[in-house]
Protein backbone atom coordinates (compact mmCIF):
# COMPACT_ATOMS: atom_id res chain seq x y z
CA UNK A 1 0.00 0.00 0.00
CA UNK A 2 1.49 3.43 -0.93
CA UNK A 3 1.04 6.50 1.00
CA UNK A 4 1.76 9.63 0.19
CA UNK A 5 1.80 12.90 2.45
CA UNK A 6 2.45 16.03 0.97
CA UNK A 7 6.35 15.73 0.33
CA UNK A 8 6.59 12.00 1.78
CA UNK A 9 6.38 9.48 -0.01
CA UNK A 10 6.66 5.25 1.70
CA UNK A 11 5.25 2.04 1.11
CA UNK A 12 3.62 0.22 3.94
CA UNK A 13 3.48 -3.53 3.91
CA UNK A 14 1.29 -5.28 6.31
CA UNK A 15 1.03 -9.05 7.24
CA UNK A 16 -1.81 -11.20 7.53
CA UNK A 17 -0.87 -12.89 10.55
CA UNK A 18 -3.17 -16.17 9.67
CA UNK A 19 -1.32 -16.84 6.49
CA UNK A 20 2.17 -16.96 7.59
CA UNK A 21 2.38 -20.48 7.06
CA UNK A 22 3.21 -21.74 3.88
CA UNK A 23 1.65 -24.32 1.64
CA UNK A 24 4.78 -26.51 2.01
CA UNK A 25 5.46 -25.77 5.98
CA UNK A 26 1.62 -26.99 5.95
CA UNK A 27 1.55 -29.78 4.45
CA UNK A 28 4.78 -30.65 6.53
CA UNK A 29 2.70 -30.02 9.77
CA UNK A 30 -0.40 -32.28 8.14
CA UNK A 31 2.21 -35.05 7.08
CA UNK A 32 3.66 -34.97 10.56
CA UNK A 33 0.14 -34.90 12.64
CA UNK A 34 -1.03 -37.89 10.13
CA UNK A 35 2.27 -39.67 11.27
CA UNK A 36 1.51 -39.54 14.78
CA UNK A 37 -2.18 -40.57 14.53
CA UNK A 38 -0.39 -43.62 12.89
CA UNK A 39 1.98 -44.47 15.18
CA UNK A 40 -0.76 -44.28 18.26
CA UNK A 41 -2.94 -46.68 15.98
CA UNK A 42 -0.37 -49.03 16.00
CA UNK A 43 0.32 -48.49 19.65
CA UNK A 44 -3.16 -48.91 20.20
CA UNK A 45 -3.50 -52.16 18.54
CA UNK A 46 -0.20 -53.99 19.42
CA UNK A 47 -1.22 -52.71 23.65
CA UNK A 48 -4.11 -54.70 22.31
CA UNK A 49 -3.01 -57.83 21.14
CA UNK A 50 -0.24 -57.62 24.21
CA UNK A 51 -3.25 -57.95 26.47
CA UNK A 52 -5.40 -60.30 24.90
CA UNK A 53 -5.96 -63.05 27.66
CA UNK A 54 -7.11 -65.97 25.02
CA UNK A 55 -4.71 -68.48 24.25
CA UNK A 56 -2.85 -68.64 20.93
CA UNK A 57 -4.94 -71.09 19.73
CA UNK A 58 -8.25 -69.27 20.26
CA UNK A 59 -6.59 -65.86 18.90
CA UNK A 60 -5.62 -68.24 15.36
CA UNK A 61 -9.33 -69.67 15.33
CA UNK A 62 -10.51 -66.29 15.51
CA UNK A 63 -8.20 -65.28 12.71
CA UNK A 64 -5.43 -63.70 13.90
CA UNK A 65 -1.70 -64.75 13.37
Amino acid sequence: MDVHIDELTTSVHSVDPEALLTPAVLSRVVDAVLAQLAAKGRDEQTRGSELDLRSVVEQQRAGGT
